[in-house]
């Protein structure tokens, strides 16, 4: 019923010690000269990483952000994530509800003007 995914490159894109990732979204973006792959990566405890893939064979990964869905005390398990490209929206399916996550979230971040 469960096959091995076998990895298409010798190194993961992304690793961290001491988290178990349990569900991974990937969006593709354009940018002005090629494309960008965004990986989503839900953890066990109820986070999500945004993480940029690997530009080429010598450059690493770049964690983009943290989206902490729920406050420390109160965090669950996330069951299921999904991208619904049509509208830039990531979907992360907890216990007893779905959450929606719009992909463009520059009003989050302040500027340094």
């Amino acid at each position: 019923m469960h096959e091995v995914v076998q990895p298409v490159v010798p190194v993961p894109y992304f690793m961290e010690d001491n988290v178990r990732f349990t569900h991974v979204a990937v969006d593709v973006v354009q940018g002005k000269d090629m494309l960008f792959h965004i990986i989503y990566l839900a953890t066990d405890y109820g986070t999500i990483r945004k993480v940029l893939s690997p530009l080429n064979q010598s450059t690493g990964s770049c964690l983009l952000e943290e989206i902490e869905l729920f406050p420390p005390r109160k965090r669950q398990p996330i069951r299921s994530l999904l991208i619904l490209h049509s509208r830039s929206e990531l979907y992360v399916g907890v216990r007893d509800q779905v959450i929606k996550i719009p992909l463009k979230r520059c009003s989050y971040h302040k500027s340094r003007e």
